[in-house]
Protein backbone atom coordinates (compact mmCIF):
# COMPACT_ATOMS: atom_id res chain seq x y z
CA UNK A 1 0.00 0.00 0.00
CA UNK A 2 1.34 3.42 -0.97
CA UNK A 3 0.79 6.14 1.63
CA UNK A 4 1.76 9.79 1.36
CA UNK A 5 3.53 11.57 4.24
CA UNK A 6 2.77 8.76 6.67
CA UNK A 7 5.07 6.39 8.59
CA UNK A 8 7.77 9.07 8.50
CA UNK A 9 9.29 8.04 11.83
CA UNK A 10 9.69 4.53 10.45
CA UNK A 11 11.16 5.97 7.25
CA UNK A 12 13.75 7.90 9.24
CA UNK A 13 14.75 4.77 11.17
CA UNK A 14 14.97 2.88 7.86
CA UNK A 15 17.32 5.50 6.40
CA UNK A 16 19.52 5.76 9.50
CA UNK A 17 20.51 2.11 9.02
CA UNK A 18 22.70 3.24 6.11
CA UNK A 19 22.91 7.04 6.14
CA UNK A 20 25.41 7.28 3.27
CA UNK A 21 22.74 5.93 0.91
CA UNK A 22 19.94 8.12 2.28
CA UNK A 23 21.44 11.45 3.40
CA UNK A 24 19.11 13.70 1.41
CA UNK A 25 16.07 11.79 2.62
CA UNK A 26 17.20 12.22 6.22
CA UNK A 27 17.86 15.91 5.59
CA UNK A 28 14.44 16.50 4.06
CA UNK A 29 12.68 14.57 6.82
CA UNK A 30 14.26 16.85 9.41
CA UNK A 31 14.51 20.17 7.57
CA UNK A 32 12.41 20.31 4.40
CA UNK A 33 9.04 18.71 5.13
CA UNK A 34 7.09 21.69 3.83
CA UNK A 35 8.84 21.37 0.46
CA UNK A 36 8.83 17.57 0.25
CA UNK A 37 6.33 14.77 -0.25
CA UNK A 38 7.24 11.27 0.92
CA UNK A 39 5.54 8.32 -0.77
CA UNK A 40 6.02 5.18 1.32
CA UNK A 41 5.34 1.63 0.14
CA UNK A 42 4.12 0.13 3.41
CA UNK A 43 3.35 -3.51 4.24
CA UNK A 44 3.97 -3.94 7.98
CA UNK A 45 7.27 -2.27 7.20
CA UNK A 46 8.91 -0.19 4.49
CA UNK A 47 9.27 -1.89 1.11
CA UNK A 48 10.43 1.26 -0.64
CA UNK A 49 9.90 4.99 -0.89
CA UNK A 50 9.80 7.91 -3.30
CA UNK A 51 10.72 11.43 -2.23
CA UNK A 52 9.78 14.49 -4.30
CA UNK A 53 11.47 17.71 -3.21
CA UNK A 54 9.89 20.80 -4.78
CA UNK A 55 11.92 23.52 -3.07
CA UNK A 56 14.07 24.14 -6.15
CA UNK A 57 13.27 25.26 -9.69
CA UNK A 58 13.44 21.63 -10.86
CA UNK A 59 11.90 19.00 -8.56
CA UNK A 60 14.27 16.32 -7.32
CA UNK A 61 13.04 12.74 -6.96
CA UNK A 62 14.67 9.89 -5.02
CA UNK A 63 13.48 6.30 -5.45
CA UNK A 64 14.59 3.39 -3.28
CA UNK A 65 13.40 -0.15 -2.76
CA UNK A 66 12.72 -3.34 -4.67
CA UNK A 67 12.03 -3.17 -8.39
CA UNK A 68 8.32 -3.90 -7.93
CA UNK A 69 8.06 -1.33 -5.15
CA UNK A 70 9.68 1.40 -7.24
CA UNK A 71 7.44 0.55 -10.19
CA UNK A 72 4.40 0.99 -7.95
CA UNK A 73 5.74 4.24 -6.53
CA UNK A 74 6.39 5.68 -9.99
CA UNK A 75 2.67 5.53 -10.68
CA UNK A 76 2.40 8.54 -8.35
CA UNK A 77 5.00 10.56 -10.26
CA UNK A 78 3.37 13.28 -12.38
CA UNK A 79 5.96 16.06 -12.58
CA UNK A 80 6.43 17.63 -16.03
CA UNK A 81 10.11 18.21 -15.29
CA UNK A 82 12.36 16.60 -12.71
CA UNK A 83 15.65 14.93 -11.94
CA UNK A 84 15.16 11.34 -10.81
CA UNK A 85 17.72 9.42 -8.76
CA UNK A 86 17.48 5.64 -8.49
CA UNK A 87 19.85 2.65 -8.43
CA UNK A 88 21.61 2.11 -11.76
CA UNK A 89 20.56 -1.53 -11.91
CA UNK A 90 16.90 -0.45 -11.69
CA UNK A 91 17.01 2.20 -14.41
CA UNK A 92 14.97 -0.01 -16.75
CA UNK A 93 11.83 0.82 -14.75
CA UNK A 94 11.93 4.26 -16.40
CA UNK A 95 10.28 3.70 -19.78
CA UNK A 96 10.67 7.15 -21.34
CA UNK A 97 13.53 8.13 -23.63
CA UNK A 98 15.24 10.63 -21.33
CA UNK A 99 18.96 11.23 -20.87
CA UNK A 100 20.46 9.02 -18.15
CA UNK A 101 23.87 9.50 -16.54
CA UNK A 102 25.71 6.96 -14.42
CA UNK A 103 26.60 8.35 -11.00
CA UNK A 104 28.83 6.90 -8.30
CA UNK A 105 27.80 7.21 -4.69
CA UNK A 106 31.11 7.31 -2.83
CA UNK A 107 31.54 7.15 0.93
CA UNK A 108 34.37 7.67 3.40
CA UNK A 109 35.07 7.81 7.10
CA UNK A 110 36.33 11.34 7.77
CA UNK A 111 39.75 11.86 9.29
CA UNK A 112 41.57 14.90 10.58
CA UNK A 113 43.91 15.88 7.76
CA UNK A 114 44.56 19.59 8.35
CA UNK A 115 42.81 22.89 8.89
CA UNK A 116 43.95 25.26 6.17
CA UNK A 117 44.24 28.83 7.38
CA UNK A 118 43.24 30.17 3.97
CA UNK A 119 40.03 28.12 3.79
CA UNK A 120 37.12 30.05 5.26
CA UNK A 121 33.45 29.28 5.81
CA UNK A 122 31.46 31.51 3.46
CA UNK A 123 28.65 33.58 4.99
CA UNK A 124 27.97 35.94 2.06
CA UNK A 125 26.70 34.44 -1.20
CA UNK A 126 28.28 37.28 -3.21
CA UNK A 127 31.68 35.78 -2.44
CA UNK A 128 30.67 32.72 -4.50
CA UNK A 129 29.46 34.67 -7.53
CA UNK A 130 32.59 33.88 -9.58
CA UNK A 131 31.89 30.15 -9.20
CA UNK A 132 28.09 29.82 -9.20
CA UNK A 133 25.25 31.57 -11.00
CA UNK A 134 22.84 31.17 -8.05
CA UNK A 135 24.94 30.59 -4.92
CA UNK A 136 22.33 31.58 -2.32
CA UNK A 137 21.46 27.99 -1.37
CA UNK A 138 25.10 27.20 -0.63
CA UNK A 139 25.13 29.87 2.06
CA UNK A 140 21.56 29.77 3.36
CA UNK A 141 21.18 25.99 3.73
CA UNK A 142 24.61 24.42 3.19
CA UNK A 143 28.00 24.88 4.84
CA UNK A 144 30.43 26.16 2.23
CA UNK A 145 34.20 26.39 2.62
CA UNK A 146 36.36 28.32 0.17
CA UNK A 147 39.73 29.81 -0.62
CA UNK A 148 39.10 33.50 -1.22
CA UNK A 149 41.15 35.93 -3.29
CA UNK A 150 40.36 39.63 -3.70
CA UNK A 151 36.99 39.14 -2.03
CA UNK A 152 35.80 36.24 -4.18
CA UNK A 153 36.01 32.46 -3.84
CA UNK A 154 38.36 30.77 -6.29
CA UNK A 155 37.88 27.22 -4.99
CA UNK A 156 35.10 25.84 -2.81
CA UNK A 157 33.31 22.77 -1.47
CA UNK A 158 30.03 22.50 0.39
CA UNK A 159 28.37 20.28 2.96
CA UNK A 160 25.00 19.90 1.23
CA UNK A 161 23.89 17.77 4.17
CA UNK A 162 25.37 18.07 7.64
CA UNK A 163 23.76 15.74 10.14
CA UNK A 164 25.21 13.76 13.05
CA UNK A 165 24.84 10.59 10.98
CA UNK A 166 26.31 11.87 7.72
CA UNK A 167 27.69 14.84 5.79
CA UNK A 168 27.47 15.15 2.00
CA UNK A 169 30.35 16.70 0.07
CA UNK A 170 29.22 18.56 -3.03
CA UNK A 171 29.52 21.67 -5.19
CA UNK A 172 33.29 21.16 -5.46
CA UNK A 173 34.62 23.65 -7.98
CA UNK A 174 37.70 25.72 -8.76
CA UNK A 175 37.76 28.79 -11.00
CA UNK A 176 39.24 27.78 -14.35
CA UNK A 177 42.40 29.87 -14.21
CA UNK A 178 43.28 28.47 -10.77
CA UNK A 179 42.94 24.78 -11.59
CA UNK A 180 45.81 22.28 -11.35
CA UNK A 181 47.25 24.19 -8.40
CA UNK A 182 46.05 21.85 -5.64
CA UNK A 183 43.36 24.22 -4.37
CA UNK A 184 40.51 21.70 -4.50
CA UNK A 185 42.59 19.20 -2.53
CA UNK A 186 43.23 21.82 0.15
CA UNK A 187 39.54 22.68 0.42
CA UNK A 188 38.51 19.01 0.58
CA UNK A 189 41.14 18.23 3.21
CA UNK A 190 39.82 21.11 5.31
CA UNK A 191 36.24 19.96 4.70
CA UNK A 192 37.01 16.40 5.82
CA UNK A 193 38.72 17.69 8.95
CA UNK A 194 35.63 19.75 9.80
CA UNK A 195 33.37 16.76 9.13
CA UNK A 196 35.58 14.63 11.39
CA UNK A 197 34.49 16.78 14.33
CA UNK A 198 30.77 16.14 13.68
CA UNK A 199 30.11 12.80 11.98
CA UNK A 200 31.47 9.35 11.20
CA UNK A 201 30.27 9.28 7.58
CA UNK A 202 30.76 11.44 4.50
CA UNK A 203 29.11 10.68 1.15
CA UNK A 204 29.25 12.28 -2.28
CA UNK A 205 27.73 11.88 -5.74
CA UNK A 206 30.01 12.08 -8.79
CA UNK A 207 29.53 11.30 -12.47
CA UNK A 208 31.20 7.98 -13.29
CA UNK A 209 33.28 9.47 -16.13
CA UNK A 210 34.70 12.32 -14.02
CA UNK A 211 37.98 10.48 -13.50
CA UNK A 212 39.97 13.48 -12.24
CA UNK A 213 37.48 14.16 -9.46
CA UNK A 214 37.19 10.48 -8.55
CA UNK A 215 40.98 10.20 -8.23
CA UNK A 216 41.01 13.22 -5.91
CA UNK A 217 38.22 11.82 -3.76
CA UNK A 218 40.01 8.48 -3.49
CA UNK A 219 43.00 10.32 -1.97
CA UNK A 220 40.72 11.21 0.93
CA UNK A 221 39.46 7.68 1.46
CA UNK A 222 36.32 7.68 -0.66
CA UNK A 223 35.25 4.40 -2.23
CA UNK A 224 32.39 3.63 -4.58
CA UNK A 225 29.45 2.31 -2.60
CA UNK A 226 26.75 2.10 -5.28
CA UNK A 227 26.08 3.07 -8.87
CA UNK A 228 23.09 5.35 -9.35
CA UNK A 229 21.15 6.69 -12.32
CA UNK A 230 20.57 10.42 -12.77
CA UNK A 231 17.58 10.80 -15.11
CA UNK A 232 16.84 14.16 -16.73
CA UNK A 233 13.06 14.31 -17.20
CA UNK A 234 12.43 17.01 -19.83
CA UNK A 235 15.45 18.99 -18.61
CA UNK A 236 19.08 19.25 -19.71
CA UNK A 237 21.17 19.44 -16.54
CA UNK A 238 24.67 17.99 -16.37
CA UNK A 239 25.37 16.24 -13.05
Amino acid sequence: MIVINEHLEELEKYCIKDPTLHPFTLWDLRNEREETDFYVDWDNGIRGYMLIYRGAAIPSVILHGSKSSMENLLQYFDEEKAIIHLPWNRRDIWKRDDKIYKIYIMAATPKFYFLDGEVKEVKDSKILSYLFENPEYLVEKAKTYAIIKDGFAISSASALVYLPEVWVLGAVITKKEYRNMGLASRVIGHFMSMAYQSTKNVALWVRSDNHIAIHLYEKYGFKVKREDAWINVSVDILP
